[in-house]
């Protein structure tokens, strides 16, 4: 229908020009860094921004920016970042701008890349690109443990797409990726998103993903909270119960914000949808 296509238009185009400015933004910072010696790695959906051609932006809807570097070179990225005028958010996990169109995330380089990163040269600034198996157990492990998706039963179709797309461009060996996984629990959660990227997305995966039982039962958990969201609650909270649990036990009763703080968290995880499709 024409209104569907305008209104969609409408939202393509405020998404475009709001990725120009995101890629404007993400470029100065790359060049102050850089200034300062230091070559970020890009993650997630700043790469896409930093690799498309002058003009254009990718259609990806791009909620912040997110740059890693150097343990050791950490503070110094902090000072350069705020001489920029950026300051933390507090109760976020970023930094951020009023003239900014997202938050730039800045976070230490952790040692969780399948291969080292590729040095990038794109005019004149000089970034780490993860390969794109990187990028692929990066995406997994934000979304399943990071977030708790495997355990509260939820799907983040945003990143799922990106993985789908990843491995229609790149050559992704889903069959590495699960020798890498550190345990069985690992592996299975793996497994688990792989059965949804081909539920959803028709990707190629090995056929060995489908043949524990404990994996076609929680891609079936996720898929029926989603699509079923009433009759799913009960699943749903016996996934945020267990969630919440694993984040208290491992917080050992302490917050970030202070007893108050930690609470309105378990709340959050307790009432919050169970997916995000």
């Amino acid at each position: 229908p024409q209104d569907v296509y305008e209104y969609l238009r409408f939202v393509h185009d405020c998404n475009r020009e709001r990725n120009l400015r995101l890629r404007a933004q993400l470029r100065e910072a790359v060049a102050a860094l850089n200034r300062r010696g230091i070559v970020p790695l890009l993650l997630k959906g700043a790469v896409p921004l930093f690799l498309a051609p002058a003009g254009q932006a990718p259609s990806r809807m791009t909620s912040d920016l997110d740059l890693a570097v150097e343990p050791a070179k950490a503070a110094a990225a902090q000072i350069c970042l705020e001489e920029l005028g950026y300051v933390e958010v507090a109760g976020e996990r970023g930094m951020a701008r009023e003239q900014d169109a997202g938050m730039l995330e800045l976070r230490a380089r952790r040692a969780i890349d399948f291969e080292p990163p590729k040095l990038v040269q794109h005019d004149d600034l000089w970034v780490n690109i993860p390969t794109a198996q990187s990028r692929a157990l990066h995406w997994i492990v934000h979304d399943l443990f990071k977030e708790g998706d495997y355990w509260r039963g939820r799907i983040d179709l945003r990143h799922l797409h990106d993985l789908a797309q990843l491995a229609e461009t790149e050559n992704v060996d889903w069959s590495a990726l699960q020798a890498s996984m550190s345990d069985r629990s690992a592996r299975n959660a793996l497994d688990t998103q792989l059965l949804a990227l081909h539920h959803f997305f028709g990707t190629r995966i090995p056929a060995r993903c489908a043949r524990r039982p404990i994996v076609r039962f929680q891609h079936w958990r996720r898929v029926f909270t989603a699509t079923h969201p009433i009759i799913g609650a009960p699943l749903r909270l016996a996934g945020n119960l267990i969630w919440g649990t694993r984040r208290f036990l491992s917080a050992r009763g302490s917050a970030r914000g202070g007893s108050s703080d930690f609470a309105r968290r378990i709340a959050r995880t307790l009432l919050l949808p169970s997916a995000k499709i």
